[in-house]
């Protein structure tokens, strides 16, 4: 978000209180405008729809956990272990904050919106997460026969399928009572499965 108080910061800061909380459908910008104490005529001189500043919102955000993510690969010193899974919780406690029905409505109203978050998506497995296992391998946490490239494409598929609301649905409901679905538990489940494994160490 915008660092003052600006009228364009303080509607990308209360636009995304009212996304994350209602979804996409329920904001009207009567009511956003009302409640910034600011006129529909003043909101559209900023922004010239709901859907442009729903991408502007979800730009922000994005944009915001790049650089915190940025800011944790960078910590050379840092144990790898804990690094690791302080990426993995802080994009998933981000993704925690959205609320579900917002995704939701982003990918059946707001095409070019879903688009930039698969985009997040797709570079935050295919760069960071390969960054994050290249320095794992050199100082010697990832085993010297595993695919690192693999194991990105893998980590990408899954996370495109799994927080796709389309493909959940089809999953049968006797399966998913089983997972904790939110942004976090899913995010750091995938983690702990690719760092972990399925089998018990004997």
């Amino acid at each position: 978000m915008e660092t003052t108080n600006t009228p364009k910061a303080l509607i990308l800061q209360e636009a995304q209180q009212q996304f994350f909380n209602q979804g996409y459908s329920k904001v009207l910008m009567a009511d956003l405008a009302k409640q910034l104490g600011m006129s529909k005529k003043t909101l559209y001189q900023y922004f010239r729809g709901k859907e442009e500043l729903l991408h502007a919102v979800i730009k922000h955000y994005l944009e915001a956990l790049q650089r915190e993510v940025e800011n944790l690969l960078q910590q050379e010193e840092a144990d790898f272990t804990r690094k690791a899974e302080e990426v993995f919780r802080t994009v998933g406690q981000r993704f925690a904050r959205i609320n579900g029905q917002l995704l939701t409505d982003i990918r059946k109203h707001t095409p070019k919106t879903w688009q930039l978050l698969q985009q997040y998506r797709t570079e935050a497995a295919f760069k960071r997460f390969r960054t994050l296992l290249e320095e794992g391998s050199q100082k010697g946490y990832i085993r010297k026969d595993a695919n690192i490239s693999l194991a990105v494409l893998l980590y990408a598929s899954a996370l495109e399928k799994i927080l796709d609301p389309e493909f959940i649905s089809q999953v049968p409901p006797e399966l998913m009572k089983d997972i904790d679905y939110t942004p976090s538990a899913v995010y750091e489940g995938l983690a702990n499965l690719i760092f972990h494994g399925l089998l018990e160490k004997k």
